[in-house]
């Protein structure tokens, strides 16, 4: 019941933050995107008016059924694929895809692991992962506020604690840009953002 509500007001609650420079952080991320793409927890939609003429299959993965109806919704007309799976099981074969994408999404897959570890998996060797994620705080303070962040947090499957770039780079992965940011208007636990580039290794 509350994922449903969160997923009807989802593109509400985030406007102000959009319209304070995070589409603009969408649009320059998304300007790289090419080939066969594909974007992992792509919930209503939101980067959908981001994509480049050089994708050429845009595949969309959404698991929520209440965010995939929205999703759906603003992707009709559009040539793309909306797709119900988890990020920890992909149903493409190995190497199926030029590009990945992930915009706060890893903050929200079970396993944070085993879904870098398949989106690996679907990339082609060299392929591109840009991502946009709210992170772990550098301060320990904020830190520990991040790893008690009250009860919506749990209700949404949020975890903004994550040392989603170690995770990274830690995968199959070679970071090759990365910027350290803060999400605009959002409340402190989660306003610790990167966006960047990690490419494929062979």
């Amino acid at each position: 019941m509350f994922k449903a509500f969160y997923a009807a007001i989802y593109d509400r609650i985030s406007s102000g933050a959009e319209r304070a420079g995070l589409s603009e952080d969408r649009h320059g991320l998304l300007a790289q995107a090419a080939g066969a793409t594909i974007e992992i927890g792509a919930g209503t939609g939101a980067n959908l008016a981001h994509y480049p003429p050089a994708v050429t299959r845009l595949c969309l993965v959404e698991p929520d059924p209440s965010m995939r109806k929205r999703l759906h919704r603003r992707a009709s007309g559009r040539q793309v694929e909306v797709v119900d799976a988890p990020g920890e099981a992909l149903p493409f074969p190995d190497g199926s895809f030029d590009t990945a994408v992930v915009t706060f999404a890893l903050c929200s897959v079970a396993d944070l692991d085993c879904a870098l570890a398949e989106i690996a998996r679907v990339l082609r060797p060299g392929g591109q992962l840009l991502f946009l994620e709210h992170v772990r705080d550098t301060d320990p303070e904020m830190a520990r506020k991040q790893d008690h962040p009250g009860r919506l947090y749990s209700w949404i499957g949020c975890h903004p604690n994550r040392d989603t770039l170690t995770a990274i780079s830690q995968a199959p992965f070679e970071v090759t840009t990365v910027r350290h940011g803060e999400v605009p208007k959002a409340p402190r636990v989660e306003r610790p953002m990167i966006v960047g580039v990690a490419a494929r290794c062979a």
